[in-house]
């Protein structure tokens, strides 16, 4: 029988199965898209198998109702659709006054969904504890862990040396 079965690489648990065709696929190729080419035995059927990027996150959301795991793939492959569980997460942290927690989930944003003006002022406005670096600092040292700081992060990371 032919089906099709989806894991996470990192976490083992399964995406998607079903059954794509009643013969038997005897070999598979991956193809350059990202996608997969599968020929059946009997029939030499020809199927093509792909993910569609915009709708996976949503999917497992919906579907398979996983919060943790749509947003661990969508940071992982810098997928869109899980902007609105990034911003409910970040508020969360944000709430627990968890700032190593929200720089990271800052800085691993797919497409800098977190990374805004918004996001810097919130750092700015929680009061820094003794004996340790400033929140905006902890922000950008997180950035810059991970990558390179934009225009605007820039300009706020130097404007306490300039004044």
């Amino acid at each position: 029988m032919g089906y099709l079965y989806l894991f996470d690489i990192y976490t083992g648990k399964c995406l998607y199965r079903a059954q794509i065709t009643r013969g038997t696929i005897f070999v598979t190729t991956p193809m350059s898209n990202g996608g997969i080419l599968a020929i059946t035995a009997r029939t030499g059927q020809v199927l093509q198998v792909g993910i569609n990027p915009q709708t996976l996150v949503p999917y497992i959301v919906s579907t398979l109702r996983d919060t943790a795991l749509a947003i661990s793939i969508a940071s992982r492959l810098n997928l869109p659709g899980a902007d609105d569980l990034y911003m409910q997460q970040f508020q969360q942290l944000m709430a627990a006054n968890d700032v190593a927690g929200a720089a990271k989930l800052a800085a691993e944003s797919p497409a800098g969904v977190l990374r805004t003006p918004e996001t810097i002022q919130k750092f700015q406005a929680i009061p820094g504890q003794p004996g340790q670096p400033q929140p905006v600092f902890q922000y950008f040292s997180t950035l810059l862990e991970k990558g390179k700081l934009n225009q605007l992060e820039s300009l706020e990371l130097a404007r306490p040396v300039l004044q």
